[in-house]
């Protein structure tokens, strides 16, 4: 499946070599592809814009909130193998969330620290927590991290929500 990704998203951790697209178990549910949405768009295959589906966010949410019972099992469990996809996904699928969430779309993922440095909202001292979680995915505190970050960005984007409509 990593070859209908645009190259530019086709990087580590979320796409390696040696790995199939298969769901290591079926528990899973973060079951998306990594920055499909994104890659469509760079390709020139799919015009529509997540960022305009609140729908989208809010299930991408509601997955990690699932997926993270699972995640914390498995370090529970010390098993680290089979933590690593699902936080890997969960690492992407918070990544475009908060890109959506700007109203922006990823292009690639080059220099992307300087691309959410960017970014108007965002969680605190979000690239030295991102660039943990990136470079050890498979590690407790990087589940720890990425489950505050996701529950900060929530925040923000139920805050941003209320303010824009007024």
């Amino acid at each position: 499946m990593s070859n209908n990704i645009h190259k530019d998203f086709n990087v580590a951790p979320f796409y390696r070599e040696h790995t199939n697209n298969q769901m290591i178990n079926d528990e899973i549910r973060i079951s998306n592809i990594p920055f499909f949405y994104e890659s469509q768009h760079v390709l020139g295959t799919n015009s529509f814009k997540p960022f305009e589906s609140d729908e989208i966010i809010k299930e991408m949410f509601e997955e990690w909130k699932t997926e993270s019972v699972y995640i914390s099992n498995y370090f529970k469990e010390r098993n680290r193998k089979l933590a690593y996809e699902p936080m890997v996904r969960g690492l992407a699928n918070f990544i475009s969330i908060l890109t959506w969430i700007n109203g922006q779309i990823l292009s690639n993922l080059n220099n992307i620290l300087l691309e959410l440095e960017k970014l108007a909202v965002k969680p605190i001292n979000l690239n030295e927590r991102i660039s943990f979680v990136v470079n050890q995915p498979d590690h407790y505190h990087s589940f720890i991290q990425l489950s505050g970050l996701y529950t900060e960005l929530e925040k923000l984007y139920y805050k941003k929500k209320i303010t824009s409509s007024k």
